[in-house]
């Protein structure tokens, strides 16, 4: 079977709880940021906000929400849902949030075969406020084990795209990993497609991430923020003709400002969907769903890069990372 895309990333479980601006004050947080915590910092702010509800009561209650999460399973996920074809490598724990993690990814049609680690698996608190913004609290616990004896090469061997995760740069062991696999990948001619992930992710790895970008990356996913760092440069524009220059194909997009992306040094200028935000988690996890499923069913950038657009409003307008709808009804005029 013939995957168009295989990914390597943290398997993490979202824990998603709406809560007040006022409270990511209270806890000393900064909107819209990622910050690394351990479990025990994860299920004091749990109790907080649910009082003294085991978090499987206040799923069921809807006081939140759990998914398999992180940024790679989402987008292959979203891939998953546009109708292609989908294998995942990360690792989690014989546990409760493990079992989760597995059926979750079943349930979403991704080829996932369980790799196992010894400790806890990894989990993520999303405060999700008003305006859409999310605040995360990651433990990653074992998801940045990865070895490369975890991935299926056949698997990995017969897809037309690997997706990586800059934060696989946050783990030593990981970006091992990461770096064999992106040899392989260049030995069976698959294509190595990059998200840099997280903006201080970047300006700490920024050293080793350029040069695999310029010598071994076909396809780089970021943020208008990423950009900036990743190139060091002052604007947006000029982040998007540095980066179109380490590589052959770029996709930078700017939330509500819509999106760039350049192939072999021209740029298209992608424009946003209007939509009433909910939640931008998975936003830019979306975005790379659609642009990895229609370049690997041969679409052009423009088009590609157009249904990663709109697949993206789909999901900020509802709670959650992914979207819950009839995919291929909603969007069968770009499909």
């Amino acid at each position: 079977m013939q995957l168009d895309v295989y990914a390597i990333g943290n398997a993490l479980v979202d824990i998603q709880v709406r809560v007040e601006d006022s409270l990511i004050a209270e806890l000393g947080f900064e909107k819209g940021n990622r910050y690394p915590t351990d479990r025990g910092r994860q299920e004091e702010i749990l109790r907080r906000l649910l009082g003294s509800s085991p978090i499987e009561s206040a799923r069921k209650t809807g006081k939140l929400q759990t998914a398999a999460g992180g940024s790679a399973a989402n987008t292959l996920h979203g891939i998953s849902q546009l109708g292609g074809r989908t294998g995942f490598c990360g690792k989690i724990a014989d546990d409760q949030f493990g079992a989760l993690y597995a059926e979750h990814m079943r349930q979403s049609g991704v080829v996932f075969k369980e790799r196992t680690g010894r400790g806890i698996t990894g989990t993520c608190v999303v405060l999700v406020t008003g305006d859409a913004q999310r605040t995360m609290l990651t433990c990653l616990g074992v998801s940045g084990e990865i070895d490369y004896e975890d991935i299926d090469e056949e698997l990995f061997k017969r897809s037309r795209y690997i997706y990586l995760e800059g934060y696989l740069f946050e783990s030593e062991r990981a970006a091992r990993t990461m770096r064999r696999a992106v040899d392989v990948a260049r030995r069976y001619g698959v294509k190595v497609a990059l998200t840099a992930s997280d903006a201080d992710c970047v300006g700490r790895h920024r050293e080793l991430l350029v040069p695999l970008i310029q010598n071994d990356v076909d396809l780089l996913l970021a943020n208008a923020r990423e950009a900036r760092v990743l190139s060091d440069a002052d604007s947006n524009e000029a982040a998007l003709r540095v980066l179109s220059g380490w590589c052959r194909a770029v996709a930078v997009t700017d939330g509500e400002n819509g999106s760039c992306v350049s192939l072999d040094g021209e740029t298209t200028e992608i424009a946003p969907y209007s939509v009433a935000a909910v939640d931008t988690t998975g936003a830019g996890d979306a975005y790379a769903a659609g642009l990895l499923y229609g370049l690997a069913r041969g679409r052009t950038i423009r088009q590609s890069a157009t249904l990663a657009s709109l697949f993206s409003a789909k999901v900020v307008g509802q709670a959650g990372p992914r979207h819950s709808g009839d995919i291929p009804r909603e969007l069968k005029d770009l499909l």
